[in-house]
């Protein structure tokens, strides 16, 4: 055992005797992954997503001085282009295209009132996750859609403008989009708590179903997609003076949120390895390892007497279920107890009966 791993038990041993301070460790780990969390998404929100038209006016602008382009028309620089996103964020958009159809909201009040709105919706969502998930998961998740609403607000355009310039490359910003609201979301999953949103939806059908959370994510979001663009249509049918996006860069737009989804969705699967199942087929010699291992996981296996057909030994197969993220802690004890067994990792779709996963809260 080298220094390294005589520390790691050090230390391991020392938070095992106090276990209020492992606690408290764990949820500071906790808080500084939300913060994480927070920021990549409201970054990738808005220089990807919805960006402000500051952002839209800038890029513009450079393209124009640095280019020679001379295409720009203030439409383009007032109203700028936008995909729908997941979630609440998504919710939040909806909301806005609703009321956009009755009274024209001002591109200066759009950051602010998505933000509240963002928050807005959240709170039923919140009463979903405090009674049926976790009160620990529900608080954290409150502080990640702080923390993304905060963002929201505070970050300035400039860290934007000058960060990216991806405004006319539809398809870089949709995977770029993806690939950040899919990291959020699965970063917060990660550690047992969530975006918000959707987001949580997800994570209650897939703890019911035992199953991925990325493919409920996809389906919430279509849903959210499906409403955005029909009472967009109508506000620009109703108002065009203030909604104008014209129908066919809405669905145009929404084609391209479906790769964002997409990406999103496989981002989260993964990272959340929580609900993803594995089969472990495990050939011994060793008949105590059974024991070994139902006592290593909270999970039990199933033995099988059986004769090697080279050797003409009696060995055993043992037959186990367990969570993607327990796979390497599968392979260090059977390297640890037994290193000549041989055994098999097979991924699973679904799992149906008492499999036990780890409570958010453990």
């Amino acid at each position: 055992m080298n220094v390294i791993e005589k520390e790691t038990h050090s230390v391991q041993d020392y938070l095992i005797d106090h276990p209020n301070m492992r606690r408290w460790l764990r949820w500071i780990g906790i808080f500084f992954v939300e913060a994480i969390s927070g920021f990549i998404f409201a970054f990738g929100f808005r220089a990807f997503i919805k960006p402000t038209s500051a952002c839209v006016q800038y890029w513009q602008t450079y393209e124009m001085n640095t280019r020679g382009k001379s295409t720009i028309t203030d439409l383009d620089i007032h109203s700028p282009s936008t995909f729908i996103s997941g979630g609440a964020s998504g919710m939040a958009q909806v909301i806005l295209a609703i009321v956009s159809i009755f009274t024209h909201v001002p591109n200066d009040m759009q950051t602010l009132l998505v933000s509240l709105l963002y928050l807005a919706v959240n709170i039923p969502l919140f009463v979903l996750a405090f009674a049926k998930i976790s009160k620990q998961f529900a608080i954290f998740t409150l502080v990640n859609v702080g923390f993304v609403s905060l963002f929201q607000y505070v970050i300035p355009d400039s860290w934007i403008y000058l960060t990216v310039d991806l405004y006319d490359d539809l398809i870089a910003r949709v995977i770029f989009g993806g690939l950040t609201t899919g990291a959020s979301s699965g970063l917060a999953m990660l550690v047992g708590t969530s975006g918000g949103g959707s987001d949580i939806v997800t994570i209650y059908f897939s703890e019911k179903k035992s199953t991925s959370a990325g493919k409920y994510s996809l389906l919430f979001n279509t849903i959210i997609v499906l409403a955005y663009v029909l009472f967009s249509c109508i506000g620009n049918a109703v108002s065009p003076e203030w909604n104008t996006r014209d129908r066919n860069d809405i669905i145009t737009k929404t084609l391209y949120t479906l790769i964002y989804f997409f990406v999103s969705s496989k981002v989260i699967d993964l990272l959340n390895t929580k609900n993803r199942k594995q089969e472990v087929q495990i050939f011994t010699t060793d008949a105590d390892l059974p024991q070994i291992l139902i006592r290593s996981f909270p999970h039990s296996c199933t033995v099988v007497e059986s004769k090697g057909a080279f050797s003409g030994k009696r060995n055993y197969m043992i037959y186990m279920v367990i969570s993607k993220s327990e796979t390497r802690k599968t392979k260090k004890i059977l390297h640890e107890y037994d290193p000549k067994a041989f055994f098999t990792v097979t991924d699973l779709n679904q799992v149906y009966g008492r499999f036990y996963i780890r409570s958010i809260d453990e």
